[in-house]
């Protein structure tokens, strides 16, 4: 039974660089920040300012029939759990595989029970954990004591894995698979990596988050994986029988100049072809939502909305739908819906096929999921890209980036897209990237 003790915080910008501080002192932590006090944010139904789930009580890690497992362990526990979904869970649920370059290990899915969860909510926090209320207090105050120093500057040389040319051609052959009828759309990826390197993930996480100040950023640490994000994207968000999903597709850079950054953010509300990538997934959430949906409860809330962010614009759509609880059970919901649909393409299937075809890395938890599901079975999912992938123990650093090749695709704006979302890692990590 966990003990909680509620405090009002004055600067809450402090607490959370003293949060992500003190996650260099476990193993198992899950920072998730939706940056509330940023200005440039689309409708995001956060529930939390951000939350900091600390140390292991329990854990389960699975490669085998993990949606049924992960739905046990949570029966069985009935308490807070924080973690990740791997991309390559669809190996589970689909007649799919992944034989390519895999530099870093995790599982199909893995989640913790923390000893303390501290959840803030504009100045107020409630700290709830398997502790005495004297100790939870005594334990909050050596938090706020934290003497924050300066970050490691530090300059990563990251390596392209496919060169522009190749990347090129790749994508003039996937428009054939469009063309052929094989696939609608389908998300294509590259990778930029760094071998043998030393990673300091939490100054990473702080540059990171400081650039973007995305809505579903997170700090990760589970044992070796280290997972910086600054994700703008909600995969899947359950309230009670509510269900929210929140696809992206559409991405333009800004300007710092205010008419060409007007222009850029017109040029994307009216761009046919991102509002064509935009409702194509829509419709691939809509029928995949409808598998758990009661009758004529999924909705179209809101369709191809341009949101600014911190370095870039975002076409954005909001789907709903309603479950019967008595039916279906959160892990049913995920796994009907997982991978998202702004990851693969469509149809869903046809498309996965194709990007283990050309793609040259494992995906592995890139374009997976990070967040918690709570006592009661509701959760918060976000999208995991923009971001840096570590694994402490090969010591192999990855930055992977996207985006949907469609039929009205033109090769090198696919690839300059790409370089845009990367720049934001980039700069994280100090890597000045000469194309």
């Amino acid at each position: 039974m966990r003990n909680k003790v509620i405090y009002n915080v004055k600067n809450t910008d402090l607490l959370l660089n003293q949060f992500v501080s003190l996650t260099k002192k476990y193993k198992y932590s899950c920072l998730l920040n939706s940056n509330p006090s940023s200005k440039d944010q689309p409708r995001n139904y956060n529930n939390f300012s951000f939350i900091l789930a600390l140390d292991k009580i329990d854990l389960i890690q699975s490669n085998h029939n993990s949606f049924n497992k992960l739905k046990e362990f949570h029966l069985k526990k009935k308490d807070w759990m924080f973690g990740y979904l791997s991309y390559n869970l669809k190996n589970e649920s689909s007649n799919l595989y992944s034989k390519n370059i895999n530099n870093i290990s995790n599982h199909n899915l893995s989640f913790f029970i923390p000893k303390y969860v501290f959840i803030v909510k504009g100045n107020n926090l409630t700290i709830e954990g398997f502790d005495s209320k004297e100790n939870i207090s005594n334990f909050y105050q050596n938090v706020i004591a934290i003497e924050l120093s300066n970050p490691q500057e530090v300059k990563y040389e990251l390596i392209q894995r496919e060169s522009k040319d190749i990347y090129l051609k790749k994508i003039n052959m996937i428009k054939d698979h469009i063309q052929n009828g094989d696939i609608y759309e389908m998300n294509y990826c590259q990778e930029f990596f760094l071998e043998n390197t030393l990673c300091h993930p939490q100054d990473v996480y702080a540059k990171l988050n400081s650039l973007a100040e995305s809505p579903f950023s997170c700090f990760l640490n589970l044992e070796n994986i280290n997972i910086m994000c600054a994700s703008p994207e909600r995969f899947l968000k359950k309230t009670g029988k509510k269900i929210i999903s929140q696809p992206i597709k559409g991405t333009s850079r800004r300007s710092q100049d205010p008419k060409e950054d007007k222009r850029l953010f017109e040029q994307l509300s009216n761009s046919i072809k991102d509002k064509t990538e935009n409702i194509m997934i829509v419709d691939l959430v809509r029928n995949d939502l409808s598998i758990t949906a009661n009758k004529s409860s999924v909705k179209v809330n809101e369709l191809c909305s341009v949101y600014p962010f911190n370095q870039v614009y975002q076409m954005i759509s909001t789907i709903s739908s309603e479950i019967e609880l008595t039916k279906y059970s959160f892990s049913d919901v995920l796994k009907s819906t997982f991978p998202m649909g702004s990851m693969t393409g469509a149809p869903k299937y046809s498309a996965m096929k194709i990007i283990e075809k050309f793609e040259e890395f494992n995906r592995g938890v890139f374009s997976g999921s990070v967040g918690y599901i709570d006592p009661a079975g509701d959760f918060d999912f976000n999208v995991i890209i923009r971001s840096i992938i570590y694994d402490s123990i090969s010591k192999y650093l990855s930055v992977s980036v996207g985006g949907a090749i469609t039929n009205k695709s033109i090769a090198n704006e696919e690839y300059d897209e790409c370089l845009t979302k990367a720049s934001l890692m980039f700069n994280a990590l100090n890597f000045n990237f000469d194309d």
